[in-house]
C-alpha cells in the first residue's frame, strides 16, 4: 500500500479553483457566440424571404410583417427591415438590421456598466438583392 504525501493534499481543489473562472468564461463566450450566429442566421433568413416575398407580391408586398414573423424570437423594437427597388438594375434590396445586445448587458438602465463595459450593442446587417422579372 502507498503511502500518502501529506504535502499533495488539496492539490486537486487548488487546481480546480484556478481553472474555474477560465472554463467558466469559455462556456460564456461559445454560449454567446452560438446565440449571436443564430441570430444572424436569421437575419439572414429573413432578408431572403422578404426578397422572395417582393418578387411574388410585387412592390406593395408587407416585408415587414413578414421579416418579423420569420424571426419572432427577436424583439421587434430592435428589428428594422429597409427595401429598395433600383429601376436601372431591375432589382430588389431588402435588408434586415438588428441591435444585438451582448449577455450582461443592462439595456435602459442609464449609464450603469455590464459585464463586457458600456459599449456593448452590436447592428448585425443582413442584406439580399435579387433581380426582377
Amino acid at each position: 500500500m502507498r503511502k500518502r504525501d501529506e504535502r499533495r493534499q488539496g492539490m486537486a481543489a487548488v487546481e480546480f479553483a484556478l481553472l474555474l473562472p477560465v472554463m467558466a468564461l469559455l462556456i460564456l463566450l461559445m454560449v454567446e457566440g452560438g446565440n449571436a450566429m443564430h441570430t444572424y442566421s436569421s437575419l439572414v433568413e429573413a432578408s431572403r424571404e422578404g426578397a422572395r416575398h417582393v418578387l411574388m407580391e410585387g412592390e406593395t408586398a408587407d416585408v415587414e410583417a413578414l421579416v418579423a414573423a420569420v424571426v419572432a424570437d427577436l424583439d421587434p423594437d430592435k428589428l428594422s427591415t429597409n427595401v429598395t427597388t433600383d429601376p436601372d438594375a431591375n432589382t430588389v434590396t431588402v435588408e434586415v438590421s438588428y441591435v444585438y445586445e451582448l449577455f450582461g448587458s443592462k439595456s435602459g438602465e442609464g449609464d450603469s456598466e455590464g459585464l463586457f463595459g458600456n459599449d456593448e450593442a452590436l447592428t448585425f446587417v443582413a442584406q439580399t438583392t435579387m433581380p426582377l422579372p
